[in-house]
């Protein structure tokens, strides 16, 4: 805890990583503002899945290219651009968003056309701001800033698009974006040395890391049960948040408007609660795994009353049981992130954590895309309950796994890491 304290003493640390709150904030926000349109125009979870893909196109179409690009520039400079133009992309888009919906698609694909360029200056930025021993605490500050932001973010949304309307909660975001422009101003220049690489040698630099991490990961037993589930955490989040107005309508029973307050919201404080409580219980000496199987444990509990008893019972009760049981997703599904993304920081060795954090975000579009086109397809043929309940089915199937000791190896290190 003093090293994160000595870190936001770091006036230029400070600067980033309040634009990387308010970049991750206004994307949250702004995504599910969309998606509430979307369903409101269409009705159809193959509607909102082809937003949240045209979202992720940009990361696979053109994310490797822009990464590498990062080599070549000002790193502050790309920041800059980066927020003013997503500023400038939101604002019009406020403005002239009553004319067409495909007009939002095309919104949300220039928006993550840019966050393209920002999120590795951003990462990239970190080494020439915090000092060496400092620098695995501001990948796993940032990394769990992205984490909370994400439920956090979703969870005022609609709030905001109730309080302020449609229209003006987007200029908000906007606000938001410019607020991170000016904040990564106050930032010295950050000329890379590497600036007279050409575009070739930057992108075969870009894709040799990737490669280096993604060998670590597979050869590393004691990494890749972890990645993986960390991986699947957020995948089966992405497609829960995409089917959000059906859950809401479907189980709940209650219109998409009122999801952020009876559904969102609760996840949000839950998850907020997770944030802060699990890293106490973690300095404590309590054990990762035995952390792990509990919260997950209490997500299948949750899943199984939200697909079989929530609909039975009366409009009171179903609004207080409902709140209850995503508070406690929302806090359990933060404490399995938090708690394993604490373990691959302690067991990645320091030089490589870049290569596996880094392009985590690349790694998690590509393997969200399928899942929730698939989702998607389930829900239109078979109903939102059949999707939960598989879920359900998944992470019990998991909890099993790690009991059974299949993460034998994770096991050992972790009872050393926690004594």
């Amino acid at each position: 805890m003093t090293e994160y304290k000595k870190l936001l003493k770091n006036t230029n640390f400070l600067y980033l990583w309040i634009s990387q709150i308010l970049s991750q904030l206004t994307i949250q926000i702004l995504n599910f503002l969309l998606i509430i349109k979307v369903f409101r125009e269409t009705g159809s979870a193959i509607s909102i899945a082809l937003l949240w893909i045209i979202y992720g196109l940009p990361s696979i179409l053109i994310g490797p290219f822009a990464s590498a690009s990062v080599d070549m520039f000002d790193r502050k400079k790309m920041l800059q651009i980066s927020n003013f133009l997503q500023a400038l992309v939101i604002f019009f888009y406020a403005l002239f968003q009553g004319l067409n919906l495909f007009l939002l698609y095309g919104a949300i694909f220039a928006y993550s056309f840019l966050n393209q360029f920002y999120v590795p200056s951003e990462v990239a930025s970190l080494p020439s701001l915090v000092k060496r021993n400092y620098l695995s605490f501001a990948t796993s500050l940032f990394f769990i800033t992205q984490q909370i932001s994400l439920i956090v973010g979703i969870g005022i949304a609609g709030p905001l698009s109730h309080l302020l309307g449609f229209k003006n909660a987007l200029f908000l975001c906007s606000f938001f974006v410019f607020i991170a422009y000016l904040s990564v101003s106050f930032l010295p220049n950050m000329k890379t040395k590497e600036i007279k690489l050409n575009f070739e040698n930057a992108l075969a630099k870009y894709f040799q890391q990737i490669i280096q991490g993604y060998k670590y990961i597979k050869e590393n037993k004691l990494v890749i049960y972890p990645f993986l589930l960390l991986l699947g955490m957020q995948v089966s989040l992405s497609i829960i948040i995409v089917n959000i107005p059906l859950i809401a309508e479907d189980i709940y029973l209650l219109s998409v408007e009122k999801a952020s307050y009876y559904i969102i919201l609760p996840s949000g404080v839950g998850a907020v609660i997770g944030a802060f409580s699990v890293p106490r219980l973690l300095r404590r000496g309590v054990r990762k795994r035995k952390m792990i199987e509990k919260f997950l444990l209490i997500i299948t509990l949750a899943f199984f009353l939200i697909t079989f008893l929530l609909s039975e019972l009366s409009m009171s009760y179903r609004v207080i049981v409902g709140a209850i049981l995503v508070f406690f997703f929302g806090l359990s599904l933060t404490a399995i992130i938090i708690t394993v993304n604490t373990f691959l920081q302690e067991t990645t060795p320091k030089d490589l954590r870049g290569r596996v954090f880094g392009n985590y975000g690349f790694v998690l579009t590509l393997a969200t895309i399928l899942p929730i086109i698939l989702s998607a397809t389930l829900t239109e043929i078979f109903g939102i309950k059949l999707l939960i309940f598989t879920f359900d089915l998944i992470y019990f199937t998991t909890l099993i796994f790690i009991k059974r000791g299949n993460f034998s190896l994770m096991n050992s290190k972790l009872e050393i890491l926690t004594k």
